[in-house]
C-alpha cells in the first residue's frame, strides 16, 4: 500500500464509455503496487468541473465533444471549455481521452497535460502514470503548504494583533502585497542559505511587468541578445529619453571558453583553462563579464559590459521581452556595471618598502612574527 491514494476523476458524458474507462485504468493500477488509484466518472461536464474546482480530484480524464443528436459549437468543445475553467481554477494534469484529437492537439503540454485517442483507451493508464512520474502534484501541493505555513504565521503575529493599523485606509490588495512581500523575504532567506542555485532561480520567465526593469533579458531580431542596466527608478519616474543595454553573446564565443574547449580537444587537463573560465566568467561578480545560465529559451550567455549601447524607447519596444533576473541577482549585476565603468586605476604601493617599515617597527626584543626572541644567558 502507498502513502497516497490518486484520485482520478473522469469527466465523459457517455456512461458506457466512462465505466470502461473506469475499469481500464483501475485493472491497469491493480498491477502497479508502487500506484494507488481511485477512478471516478462524472457524465455531465458542468458537474465534473464543479468536482474539479472543489479539489476533489489529482488528475482528469477530460472528453472534448458532448455527444447529442443536433450537436451545437458549444457541445463540440464543451470537454476544452471545461480545461480552460480548470486552468483558471487549479492546477491540475489533464488527459484529453477524444475521437478529436486535433481539435486540442495545440493544449498538448507533457506530461502535464496529453492527448489520447478514443480508441486508444490502453493508453490511458501509461498517459496517468506519466503526470504521477513528473511530480506536478506533489510539487504544487508542497508549494501551497509552504506558503499557506508563512502566511499564517504571518497573519496571526504581525497582521492579527495590529490589524488596525494594518487596515486603516488599505484595501484587500494592500494587505495582499504585505503578506506576498513577507512570503518573497522568507523564500530569499531560505535560499540564501546555499550557495548554489537551479539555473531556473535566476529568472522571471516571462516578466512579470510590461515596465521594463534592470536586469530585463531581451531578444531583438530573434537573435542578438541584451539586458537592460538602466536603475528602476528611471522608469518608474519616466525620466529617460534612452535605455542602457549591455550585449549577451552566446559562451561559444567566448576567448575563455573556446580556450578550455581547446585545450580538451588536444586531450589535456585543460585545469587551468577551466580555472580562468570558472573565475572570470562562469563565477565572476566583479569585471567586465557575468554568466547567464542556460534556461528555457535562454542560451548559455555571457553579459559583456564593455558592449553596451543606447537605444530609444520605440526601439526597446520593439524588442522580445524574454525573461527577467531576480533579486539580488539584477541588483549585482547593475553594482558590477558601476564598478566596472567607474573603476580609477590607482598605482600599488611599494611592497617591499612597507614590509621594511613594518619589520623595522617591531618592538625591541621580539621577531618580526611577534614571538619573543631568545636571549642567552
Amino acid at each position: 500500500m502507498t502513502e497516497k491514494t490518486w484520485r482520478i476523476l473522469i469527466i465523459e458524458d457517455q456512461a458506457d464509455l466512462a465505466a470502461a474507462a473506469q475499469r481500464e485504468i483501475t485493472d491497469a493500477f491493480d498491477l502497479n503496487p508502487a500506484i494507488d488509484v481511485d477512478v471516478q466518472f462524472e457524465t455531465d461536464f458542468d458537474a465534473g468541473f464543479a468536482r474539479v474546482q472543489r479539489g476533489e480530484s489529482d488528475l482528469v480524464v477530460l472528453d472534448v465533444r458532448r455527444d447529442t443528436p443536433n450537436p451545437t459549437t458549444a457541445d463540440k468543445t464543451a470537454g476544452h471549455a471545461v480545461f480552460l475553467d480548470i486552468k483558471e481554477a487549479r492546477f491540475a494534469p489533464v488527459i484529453f481521452w477524444t475521437a478529436l484529437p486535433e481539435n486540442v492537439d495545440n493544449e498538448i503540454m507533457l506530461p502535464i497535460v496529453a492527448v489520447v485517442k478514443k480508441d486508444d483507451i490502453d493508453k490511458l493508464p501509461g498517459a496517468i502514470e506519466a503526470a504521477i512520474a513528473s511530480r506536478a502534484v506533489d510539487t504544487i501541493d508542497d508549494i501551497e503548504k509552504q506558503v499557506a505555513a508563512v502566511l499564517t504565521k504571518h497573519m496571526w503575529t504581525e497582521l492579527g494583533p495590529h490589524w488596525s493599523e494594518y487596515t486603516d485606509g488599505a484595501d484587500s490588495a494592500t494587505l495582499a502585497q504585505v503578506l506576498i512581500s513577507r512570503l518573497a523575504r522568507v523564500l530569499d532567506e531560505d535560499r540564501e542559505h546555499s550557495f548554489t542555485t537551479h539555473p531556473s532561480h535566476r529568472y522571471v520567465y516571462p516578466p512579470a511587468s510590461e515596465i521594463r526593469s534592470p536586469g530585463d533579458i531581451l531578444r531583438e531580431r530573434g537573435q542578438d541578445w541584451w539586458v537592460v542596466l538602466t536603475p528602476a527608478c528611471d522608469f518608474e519616474q519616466k525620466k529617460f529619453e534612452y535605455v542602457l543595454l549591455a550585449h549577451a553573446g552566446p559562451i561559444e564565443a567566448h576567448r575563455k571558453y573556446t580556450a578550455w574547449t581547446s585545450a580538451k580537444a588536444q586531450g589535456k587537463a585543460a585545469k587551468g583553462e577551466w580555472n580562468e573560465l570558472r573565475k572570470d566568467v562562469l563565477k565572476a561578480t566583479q569585471g567586465r563579464y557575468q554568466y547567464l545560465p542556460a534556461f528555457r529559451d535562454i542560451p548559455d550567455l555571457v553579459i559583456d559590459l564593455e558592449n553596451v549601447r543606447s537605444v530609444k524607447v520605440d526601439v526597446l519596444e520593439a524588442m522580445e521581452a524574454v525573461a527577467s533576473l531576480v533579486s539580488p541577482f539584477s541588483e549585482a549585476l547593475l553594482v558590477q556595471h558601476s564598478q566596472f565603468r567607474g573603476r580609477i586605476g590607482v598605482p600599488d604601493l611599494d611592497e617591499d618598502l612597507i614590509k621594511r617599515r613594518l619589520e623595522d617597527s617591531v618592538l625591541p626584543g621580539q621577531t618580526a612574527t611577534g614571538t619573543p626572541s631568545v636571549v642567552p644567558l
